[in-house]
């Protein structure tokens, strides 16, 4: 079964964040659950970041509020991904897009992991 897939008219970010959800958010499990119900959303294997407009954290916070109650994020460049072979599709909504992956395999985790960046500090945490 064929999935419709909205795509915003984007040209690819430099910088991406990703929200980090503790420890695991980037573990072989992890991303194979996200990748699962990317599928049976989208139909495409995938996981979501977040552009961080023109390196603008207060920018991201307003149009993305849970931003500011996660202290740490993972940091990638998205001309770096489509070098390396994973397309960056803007899904959902705005700053919203998706990595894609040829398939949920702990090999391709393993490719794209080393993409992210950090923990860094989130500078919009409210804790700080």
């Amino acid at each position: 079964m064929s999935k419709h897939i909205v795509l915003r008219d984007e040209g690819v970010p430099e910088r991406l964040v990703v929200l980090r959800l503790g420890v695991n958010t980037l573990t072989d499990e992890a991303l194979a659950f996200t990748c699962a119900t990317s599928h049976a959303e989208l139909g495409l294997y995938a996981f979501s970041v977040l552009e961080l407009p023109n390196g603008d954290w207060e920018e991201l916070a307003r149009a993305r509020p849970e931003l500011r109650r996660r202290p740490k994020v993972l940091e990638a460049y998205g001309p770096d991904l489509l070098r390396s072979g994973f397309p960056l599709l803007p899904t959902s909504e705005r700053l919203h897009w998706s990595v894609v992956l040829s398939e949920p395999t702990p090999e391709q985790f393993a490719r794209v992991r080393p993409h992210f960046h950090g923990p860094v500090d989130n500078p919009v945490w409210e804790g700080r």
